[in-house]
């Protein structure tokens, strides 16, 4: 990467499981300096999620509003390009657990609420992690469509129990990319 931008997770979620604290784990590792947690207003979280990144309680659009942003939500019209990671001072991802059926909520929770430009990162909706690993590959010089994404992927449990999980997971070597922990949480849950 040429020029690294700035990596935002605005924090919507109303409290950090441990799904998504596994997830943000994730997100910090795979992208390294640069990560910035918004919206975080919960001083406990603050305090956790400071391990990972620099933690703020405004929003991505106070913090970054005289920079130029972009929102990665899956509702835009346009794909998200490696020249984009070359336009854009700030890449802002939704802190959000996704449901079965998509609710868009980051166009209503983040992008409607700014004037900031938006991209999208694919037809599916995306872990958090997964949405860090496809941003920085394509901001390594990728092209989306060159980026295998599973559509859903199964956790067994047992020879009789098992956990669909129904997001786009991007593919490494044709395994998918899981959240480290994922599985061991699922299975004690």
């Amino acid at each position: 990467m040429k020029r690294k931008p700035i990596l935002v997770i605005e924090h919507c979620e109303p409290t950090l499981s441990e799904w998504l604290m596994l997830e943000y784990k994730h997100a910090a590792k795979l992208w390294g300096d640069k990560l910035v947690f918004t919206r975080v207003s919960r001083k406990k979280t603050s305090e956790v999620l400071q391990h990972l990144g620099q933690v703020t309680s405004k929003k991505a659009k106070d913090f970054y509003a005289q920079r130029k942003c972009v929102v990665l939500d899956p509702q835009a019209k346009k794909p998200l390009t490696s020249k984009d990671c070359a336009t854009f001072d700030v890449l802002i991802i939704g802190g959000l657990l996704g449901y079965e059926n998509p609710q868009g909520r980051t166009k209503t929770m983040i992008a409607d609420e700014t004037a900031f430009q938006t991209r999208h990162l694919g037809l599916l909706q995306l872990s958090i992690d997964g949405a860090v690993f496809v941003t920085k590959a394509i901001c390594l010089g990728m092209n989306l469509k060159d980026i295998e994404i599973a559509q859903e992927i199964e956790i067994v449990h047992d020879a009789v129990h098992s956990t669909i999980l129904p997001f786009g997971y991007p593919l490494i070597n044709n395994t998918p990319m899981i959240t480290p922990g994922l599985v061991k949480y699922l299975i004690k849950s």
